[in-house]
């Protein structure tokens, strides 16, 4: 047994060798081809057999055989060896990433610990209830980590910690997310403390990426590009980024098309944004493919440098949005679909729908629901999120084109969100719109003039611009003509014409006019009162998710 535990010694110490060595002759550019398997390695605890045989095909010559050295005659010494604890302990995370691309035997025999280490996971609350961890560790550097993970079922990080003091990189990148979640689920840190984890962030992000750990600095590059824990700085993510990127890392591919899109460190160009999302693609980077598809379902509906098509841009933001789960892509392409749908451009007019895809797709990092967008409400925050500056980004980019990208451009403008808010800009943008026609707009000015917004206060103007809205059949102008009619605003008050207007843009479902409606009959205002009636309309607005209805239904004692 000694001369083949010294001979698979050797054989493993080698393989570090050879690894130190390119490190030393070639430069951290080759290191990332090292530490680049470790990224191409499935997420899942589970390699398939597939994904094994091509690693192992792309593994050179030069890389010795562990399997070849006196092992093939007695496979039970393979085992005892790999499973000796000693040995184990000596292993770093490139060793034990080029171990499991050479030996498909290698993984379940040093993996005994795994399981302990996921037990840490949920104890110290990075486990997701789906099973899965907050951020994905390939399964070499599960294994790596997991050979140091002493406490099983405490939450203490002294043992990561003693591995970050050694210079360990997988221990240092674990130790930035964790501090990353830690930020992230405490709402009321003051700003002082928030700083300070940053600063931490950013220290293990260095330490790892100095030591060659890719996903460090890919991270540390996205800082940079944003700004986080650190003065921004596009140009050096976009050379941190191009580095990882000619190594072929998919992940920084595709961030290096985004700086060339976005035009961020780079001077913008949307045809080396393409090739950089292309080679991601080939790799099999599904983000990379699908930001190919966003970028051109926005060529088509503008028409640039193809024929304009609004069928071929619903369909490409529609693939996006179905498929994607980019973040920033995916709600940007489901606003968009949502609009498709309420206009019937590119497919079947469908108001509810796309009213309903607008609505359900609003979310703190994209607050353009229904309220914001269609209803022509007034936002009560301004947000400069990554979805909403790309949102406001790809509007502008279309504007001189496209009447809705122009509009699109003014409600960003009107809420502060993406860009500085700018309401005289904006109302100058809707009152060029709505003079063309364009109902949404006319309904955005009349708000302007209602409450003053970049334009002198004017309930006249609001309500003859609301008035035109409404007479194109847009139900959210029929409402706010209701709601003039019934408060004596812009017009002399008249119940019964109000609740013919509330009817009609009940009638198109809109759930603003149904609860206005309802609200009529239970009141007896302009109709006669019905409590039946009003219920029925309370209720049809409340199955909308409407709070005022689903409040006056319960003091009736009609909602559960």
């Amino acid at each position: 047994m000694d001369k083949d535990w010294i001979a698979y010694s050797e054989c493993v110490w080698q393989c570090r060798s050879n690894n130190e060595s390119s490190h030393q002759t070639i430069g951290s550019s080759q290191a990332f081809s090292v530490n680049m398997a470790s990224m191409n390695e499935p997420a899942s605890t589970t390699a398939s057999t597939t994904h094994q045989s091509q690693t192992e095909a792309r593994t050179t010559s030069s890389m010795p055989n562990i399997t070849q050295h006196s092992l093939d005659h007695n496979p039970d010494i393979f085992t005892i060896i790999c499973c000796n604890d000693s040995f184990q302990i000596a292993l770093d995370h490139s060793t034990i990433a080029t171990l499991l691309r050479v030996c498909k035997r290698v993984r379940p025999l040093l993996s005994s610990k795994v399981p302990r280490f996921h037990s840490w996971w949920r104890n110290v609350g990075l486990w997701r209830p789906n099973g899965s961890l907050r951020f994905a560790l390939t399964p070499s550097e599960q294994i790596a980590l997991s050979l140091h993970c002493e406490y099983e079922g405490i939450a203490d990080r002294s043992w990561l910690d003693n591995q970050a003091d050694q210079g360990n990189a997988t221990a240092l990148f674990f130790l930035a997310w964790i501090h990353q979640i830690d930020l992230d689920s405490q709402q009321s840190v003051n700003k002082p403390k928030r700083e300070a984890i940053c600063q931490q962030i950013i220290f293990y992000l260095e330490k790892a990426a100095q030591a060659d750990h890719p996903m460090a600095q890919y991270d540390l590059a996205g800082c940079y590009r944003n700004g986080l824990g650190v003065d921004q700085d596009p140009t050096k993510a976009v050379d941190m980024f191009r580095s990882l990127a000619e190594c072929g890392i998919p992940q920084a591919q595709v961030a290096l098309g985004g700086c060339y899109e976005n035009g961020e460190g780079v001077d913008q160009d949307y045809d080396t944004a393409i090739e950089w999302y292309s080679k991601a693609a080939d790799q099999g980077s599904e983000d990379g493919r699908l930001h190919i598809v966003f970028l051109r379902g926005w060529f088509s509906f503008i028409g640039h440098g193809v024929e304009q098509s609004d069928a071929d841009a619903f369909n490409r933001w529609h693939e996006v949005s179905t498929n994607s789960t980019n973040p920033v892509l995916k709600p940007i392409a489901t606003h968009m679909v949502g609009w498709m749908h309420y206009l019937g451009r590119g497919t079947v007019q469908d108001k509810p729908k796309g009213v309903n895809i607008i609505r359900e797709n609003r979310s703190d990092e994209f607050p353009l629901g229904e309220s914001e967008s269609l209803a022509a409400n007034w936002a009560d925050i301004n947000s400069d999120s990554p979805a909403l500056r790309k949102f406001l980004g790809m509007c502008q980019f279309g504007s001189d084109h496209e009447w809705l990208c122009k509009h699109l451009v003014a409600v960003c403008l009107i809420h502060g969100f993406g860009t500085r808010q700018d309401q005289e800009k904006a109302a100058g943008i809707f009152e060029q719109l709505a003079n063309e026609g364009h109902s949404v707009s006319q309904l955005w000015i009349g708000r302007c003039y209602s409450f003053g917004k970049g334009v002198s206060k004017n309930d006249e103007k609001a309500f003859e611009w609301w008035s035109k809205s409404a007479n194109q059949g847009n139900s959210y102008g029929q409402w706010m003509v209701g709601c003039c009619y019934y408060s004596e605003y812009g017009v002399t008050r008249d119940h019964t014409e109000a609740t013919e207007w509330f009817r009609k843009s009940a009638e198109l479902g809109n759930r603003y006019g149904q609860n206005m409606l309802g609200d009529c009959y239970k009141n007896g205002c302009g109709v006669t009162k019905d409590i039946d009636t009003a219920v029925f309309w309370l209720r049809k607005a409340a199955e909308q998710g409407f709070e005022n209805a689903i409040y006056k239904l319960r003091q009736l004692d009609q909602w559960l």
